[in-house]
């Protein structure tokens, strides 16, 4: 039998990141405001799991009115210029729903004209290939440019339409493009490619995980026919909650209710969707999702003050000997991708070996580089102040100083 004075372990645990500078790419859009944690705790939303189902009536809480859910779903397809949306567990559960539903459409009625394909860019996110790879879809990649800047270009996707025709006689069942992919922070042409999938008629997912709720996009401008987005990710709400928005055409199809009555005792679930596993999250995450909403609206509109500041953290952080950004150059997104042979060459003599910058960091209360990693590091310095993004680049020549004087290197000090 399971002792409880053993469990009692659990009952003490201490975030031991309550008051720090975080710089950790899949974190820094997803910071939830004062205020939304506030409203969280003074109106006693986290006393029960369903806390948004005390009135559901239908069985699905996208359909709730109060808390009123119906209304903001609403209010989030006009943000991101889709005509339907429905939450979903995470982004990853999004681009699931759109798999299995063109996993569908090219076994039925698509079969004809769509082969069993999902064409994506090379640098789309894990989750992507997964979501495909759980629905049955076999995977077509366009290449990158490589290094340094791991460009896509819309003409690639063009070349492997014609090519997936030639081998199969269709078309790919999806085209599916990652808005800013997750290893360089670069923004991929997914207009240009979204009016090459209007072109050939191919159905259109564009994954806006890094973006929805970061910079100003509207999917109809993007040519999409679906777009996911991940709402801790991008849009300062409690994990896990994305967001799958849809135009009226594919809509009916990836929210299509459930249909099944079961032999024995006649039940049926007509308010379910399938593809969302029924009923979406119902708890805290979408309430999370909705008290912050107003601050995502309002901060896309300072986008251009964010990239400025990104912009600046690049030049200050190329100061330093050898220190070079990966990825496009202007870069447009707030996730940085650096090379850093300085940081490198120090962990080679530092016993702490590529540990020791996250470490560094860390004792000065910045937190979020990788741990064990030096040679390359990823950061983001969205939604700091400016004095906190001062801070940032000078711990990194501070670090870099000490450890070149300390193993005497021949670097410059910064």
């Amino acid at each position: 039998m399971i002792r409880i004075d053993r469990l009692r372990k659990y009952c003490e645990i201490k975030n031991r990141y309550k008051e720090v500078i975080i710089i950790n790419p899949i974190m820094t859009g997803g910071l939830i405001p004062k205020e939304t944690w506030e409203k969280l705790i003074e109106e006693n939303w986290l006393n029960v799991g369903y806390s948004v189902c005390f009135d559901c009536i239908k069985g699905q809480s996208s359909l709730v009115s109060k808390p009123p859910i119906r209304d903001f779903l609403s209010e989030v397809a006009e943000f991101l210029g889709g005509d339907i949306v429905h939450h979903t567990f995470g982004c990853r559960a999004a681009q699931f729903a759109v798999m299995r539903t063109i996993s569908n459409y090219v076994k039925g009625e698509g079969a004809e004209d769509y082969a069993n394909i999902v064409l994506v860019d090379s640098l789309c996110h894990y989750t992507t290939v997964i979501a495909a790879e759980m629905a049955g879809l076999r995977l077509a990649e366009v290449p990158h440019s490589g290094h340094p800047e791991y460009r896509i270009f819309a003409d690639g996707f063009r070349q492997k339409i014609e090519e997936i025709k030639s081998k199969t006689g269709k078309l790919p069942g999806l085209i599916a493009v990652t808005h800013v992919e997750p290893y360089h922070g670069n923004m991929n042409p997914a207009e240009e490619i979204g009016k090459i999938a209007e072109e050939y008629g191919i159905p259109y997912m564009v994954n806006a995980a890094y973006t929805a709720g970061i910079i100003p996009l509207n999917m109809k401008d993007l040519h999409a026919d679906f777009l996911t987005a991940s709402a801790h990710k991008s849009m300062a709400s409690l994990a896990p909650l994305g967001f799958l928005a849809a135009s009226h055409e594919w809509a009916k199809r990836v929210f299509e209710e459930s249909k099944v009555r079961t032999e024995l005792s006649g039940r049926s679930f007509k308010n379910k969707i399938p593809n969302i596993f029924g009923c979406s999250i119902g708890g805290i995450p979408l309430i999370s999702a909705m008290y912050s909403f107003v601050h995502v609206v309002k901060r896309v509109g300072r986008w251009e003050e964010e990239l400025a500041k990104t912009r600046w953290f690049i030049r200050e952080m190329e100061k330093m000997d050898g220190v070079h950004l990966i990825g496009e150059e202007p870069h447009n997104h707030h996730l940085l991708h650096f090379e850093t042979p300085i940081f490198w060459e120090i962990s080679k003599r530092h016993k702490r070996r590529g540990f020791f910058l996250a470490e560094e960091m860390i004792k000065r209360g910045i937190v979020g580089l990788q741990r064990g990693l030096s040679r390359h590091i990823k950061l983001s310095l969205y939604g700091l102040e400016r004095d906190q993004a001062e801070k940032v680049r000078d711990a990194f020549f501070e670090i870099a100083e000490r450890y070149i004087k300390k193993f005497n290197l021949d670097y410059p000090v910064p």
